[in-house]
């Protein structure tokens, strides 16, 4: 299986002390969780095909990226992505492979 990676960059501001960059490393891990368990939910799902889902957030926005072979698995990816990311906006950018 597959395990997924997160690179974490935060600004280098000098001026910018730990107590105003510790809110800023807690929204990132916490944004990093949150895609985590929605890519766990999606393995959970058994359908192959949203196992290679990309999944991130960005200022608590869950955006879902890669290819689905239909309609269908693209409304199950964005339906079990808002039963975890409860109460955040989540922005389905996944493209239907049509017909070869």
């Amino acid at each position: 299986m597959a395990q997924s990676a997160a690179l974490l960059i935060l600004p280098t501001d000098k001026k910018r002390d730990s107590d105003q960059a510790a809110p800023l490393l807690m929204q990132c891990l916490e944004g990093l969780r949150l895609a985590e368990r929605v890519e766990q939910a999606l393995r959970a799902t058994g359908c192959a095909s949203l196992r290679g889902i990309e999944v991130t957030v960005h200022a608590r926005l869950v955006i879902l990226g890669g290819r689905v072979p239909s309609y269908y698995l693209k409304q199950v990816a964005q339906t079990t992505a808002l039963a975890v990311a409860v109460a955040r906006p989540v922005r389905n950018d996944l493209e239907v492979a049509g017909p070869s």
